[in-house]
């Protein structure tokens, strides 16, 4: 078997946890594990765009990282054969010698043009859609990132594959996230959950808060009785009293969050993927998603879940509280998806960013 040196480079070192970020985490760990020697670079800021705080706090992660190869990542728990690089900025001439650099963002692309050929085959797996939908003030940016001929690039759902063809770039494969076997699964069965709806909060502008605080406004108007759960940030003191903040939540705990929701709401307005409504779907709570792009690749409206339009938060309410209403219906869909969802693994991902790695490398040799 093909032992490869790999290389991913993240847009900048980050001290909570982040979907993307994780994904991107789990492959490395996939690969490291099957035997590829594989690197994490991680930049002390992007940009001027970092503030006084967050670089005191990349600083203080990557003076720690520098006296030790372990991740300066708390909040994941990585393979230990898996390397960590912290540099002060993406200059190309910060990265190492590789077989093949996975670039994980279009600023990561922007900041290692006139790579080295020491640093192998150029991959980018895509998630940026999400910006390109709900920042006109980066387009520009994006298309000229992601445009670079030298770079080869790997879609995550039919709806980023769409946006790369767009823009004139035609992705060399589509390979889905998937989750880590035995983080997420059923524990509580759907029956026996009561009235509980769950929400992610994420104050980014693509995952749309207002139309999540809009929806539970209006069930808990229409049924006093249920109960609201969120995961996510610092808490919110703007929330009503009602809903149980847990804050920011380990892996072990965000299980425990989603196999206490009977449903879990999802309001972005664009997602490249919407990871947390498949491990809502693992864990047996019935999703009630926007059309906010990726979550469609294995959310079917009315087959696993329910799919209302983006924004509209009277949509989701009235959504969420025909499921709370009608618990049979509920247990069906949130069984399918637990079905439905039990053969999306990063395992099985890995496989195929594997071999196209593999043979992009043999290709160039």
């Amino acid at each position: 078997m093909t032992r490869l040196a790999v290389s991913y480079v993240l847009p900048k070192l980050l001290d909570h946890p982040v979907g993307g970020y994780k994904v991107h985490y789990q492959y490395a760990d996939e690969l490291a594990r099957r035997g590829h020697t594989v690197t994490l670079v991680h930049p002390l800021s992007l940009g001027s765009s970092a503030g006084l705080r967050e670089r005191v706090t990349s600083w203080r992660l990557g003076r720690r990282a520098r006296r030790s190869d372990v991740p300066p990542i708390t909040w994941f728990a990585f393979d230990p054969s898996v390397r960590s690089l912290v540099v002060p900025a993406l200059a190309p001439e910060m990265l190492p010698d590789a077989d093949a650099t996975i670039l994980t963002a279009w600023q990561t692309a922007e900041q290692t043009r006139e790579a080295p050929v020491r640093i192998g085959a150029l991959f980018q797996v895509v998630y940026d859609y999400e910006f390109w939908m709900t920042r006109p003030d980066l387009r520009v940016a994006i298309a000229a990132a992601l445009r670079r001929p030298d770079v080869e690039h790997v879609a995550t759902s039919v709806v980023v594959a769409g946006m790369l063809r767009e823009l004139g770039i035609e992705p060399v494969a589509t390979i889905p996230a998937g989750l880590t076997d035995g983080e997420f699964g059923l524990d509580v069965d759907p029956e026996r959950r009561g009235v509980v709806v769950g929400f992610a909060l994420r104050f980014q502008p693509s995952k749309d808060s207002r139309t999540a605080l809009e929806a539970i406004e209006l069930i808990h108007a229409a049924m006093p009785e249920a109960r609201f759960v969120c995961y996510g940030g610092a808490q919110d003191p703007a929330l009503p009293p009602w809903v149980d903040q847990l804050g920011r939540v380990s892996s072990s705990q965000l299980r425990a969050f989603y196999n206490r929701c009977a449903v879990f709401l999802l309001t972005s307005a664009a997602e490249g993927w919407g990871l947390p409504a498949l491990e809502a779907m693992a864990c047996g709570a019935a999703v009630v998603s926007t059309a906010s792009g990726g979550v469609t690749d294995f959310l079917e409206d009315g087959a696993n879940g329910l799919v209302v339009p983006v924004g509209d938060g009277a949509a989701v309410a009235n959504a969420a509280c025909a499921l709370l209403r009608d618990p049979a219906r509920r247990s069906t869909l949130a069984r399918q998806a637990v079905s439905d969802v039990s053969g999306r693994t990063t395992r099985s991902s890995a496989d195929r960013l594997e071999a196209l790695l593999v043979d992009r490398v043999h290709a160039r040799t």
